[in-house]
C-alpha cells in the first residue's frame, strides 16, 4: 500500500485534533469562566465593546490550545499585540492543565445548542 504525502498530512491533522481535544469537566470550568465573562460576554458571545471575541461555538480542542499559547508566552509576549497582552495574565490564572480542559469544555458546551 503506497501512502501519499497528503494522506499522511491528513492523518497527522485528525490526530492532533483528537489528542487536543478537552477531556475537562464543563462545571468545574464553569467556575474558572466567571472571570472570562467581562471580555467575552456571559455567554461566550464576545464583546465588541472589551475587544473579546466570541468563544461559543469554538472546539474545546482550540480553546485549549490558545490558552496553553498565553500561559507558555507564545502568544501576547509581543508588544504590538495588544489584545494578546490583554490575554495573557489572564491565562495565568488558570492553575493547571486540568483547569484549561475544564474551562475549554465549559466553553464548547456553549455552542451547543438542544433541540427541545
Amino acid at each position: 500500500m503506497k501512502v501519499t504525502f497528503a494522506s499522511m498530512v491528513g492523518i497527522l491533522l485528525l490526530l492532533s485534533a483528537s489528542a487536543g481535544r478537552a477531556d475537562g469537566d464543563a462545571e468545574r470550568g464553569q467556575s474558572y469562566f466567571a472571570v472570562c465573562t467581562t471580555c467575552h460576554g456571559a455567554s461566550g458571545e464576545g464583546m465588541k465593546e472589551m475587544n473579546g471575541p466570541k468563544l461559543a461555538g469554538q472546539e474545546a480542542w482550540y480553546i485549549v490550545r490558545q490558552l496553553q499559547n498565553f500561559k507558555q508566552g507564545l502568544r501576547g509576549a509581543d508588544s504590538r499585540d495588544v489584545y494578546g497582552q490583554q490575554m495573557a495574565p489572564i491565562a495565568q490564572v488558570l492553575p493547571d492543565d486540568q483547569a484549561i480542559e475544564d474551562v475549554a469544555a465549559y466553553i464548547e458546551s456553549l455552542g451547543r445548542t438542544d433541540s427541545k
